[in-house]
């Protein structure tokens, strides 16, 4: 684990889903700062997480003089809510400082679409995937510009490369974040923020999607790991060489 205290610090939002750990351990791993964030009272779901990681980095920088990469908390903040969302970042950067990184991974699945389920399914699909993350991003992204430097993710679905029948809610939600997150990169790319979209092409190997799906085979489907290390790869590409877009496909 590299420590190392001058990194950025990393937001990551829905701390308490299957992809989190595995991205926060990565980022962690390359000496980061954390705020792990989940939704208001849930922090107790990411606390152990954040023990671990901040007892990781404190044991492999025992004897090291580059510290132990700064800090990892949790913050319990309602990304629903525009007003609560800034609210909510104001206490991350009065505690940690400046964020420099926005991993937006908050979001959810529900099969069906408007015509069966009723608008109501693709109002709860666009809340809780793309206005989480245009909330979130929206209260980094001024200080970002004012820096001339920012990272901000987003996590799209196969259903905005291949929609499949059945989930035309949660296809449209995902295709919404595509656009917002394409469109931002266009906007702040030459202001010296990056905004990526990372697309898996495949159902993610989490402990909630092996629930949900006994009788599907893991094997076809995509490690958190290599997903983290990708959102690694894109928070590392610089300008004139800036990779805004990323798929991921399983073997």
């Amino acid at each position: 684990m590299t420590s190392n205290p001058t990194k950025p610090l990393v937001v990551i939002t829905g701390a308490a889903g299957g992809l989190a750990p595995a991205v926060a351990r990565a980022f962690r791993s390359a000496g980061h700062p954390l705020a792990l964030v989940t939704r208001p009272g849930g922090e107790g779901a990411v606390e152990e997480l954040a023990r671990e990681l901040t007892q990781g980095a404190s044991a492999a920088a025992a004897g090291s003089p580059g510290g132990s990469g700064g800090t990892v908390a949790t913050y319990g903040i309602d990304l629903a809510s525009p007003s609560g969302t800034q609210a909510g970042f104001a206490r991350i950067e009065a505690a940690q400082g400046p964020v420099g990184l926005l991993l937006n991974l908050a979001g959810g699945f529900a099969m069906g679409g408007p015509h069966d389920a009723g608008p109501e399914l693709l109002q709860h699909m666009l809340t809780i995937n793309l206005h989480t993350a245009v909330n979130a991003t929206s209260a980094v992204l001024p200080g970002m510009l004012e820096r001339g430097a920012g990272f901000v993710a987003a996590v799209g679905a196969n259903a905005v490369l291949a929609p499949a029948p059945g989930m035309s809610a949660y296809a449209a939600a995902k295709g919404a974040v595509a656009t917002y997150q394409r469109a931002l990169a266009a906007e702040v790319g030459k202001h010296g923020v990056n905004a990526a979209l990372l697309i898996p092409a495949a159902a993610i190997d989490t402990p909630g999607n092996r629930a949900a799906m006994p009788k599907a085979d893991p094997n076809n489907w995509l490690d958190p790991a290599a997903l983290a290390e990708a959102l690694l790869y894109l928070a590392g590409t610089r300008a004139r060489g800036t990779v805004h877009e990323l798929v991921i496909r399983p073997h």
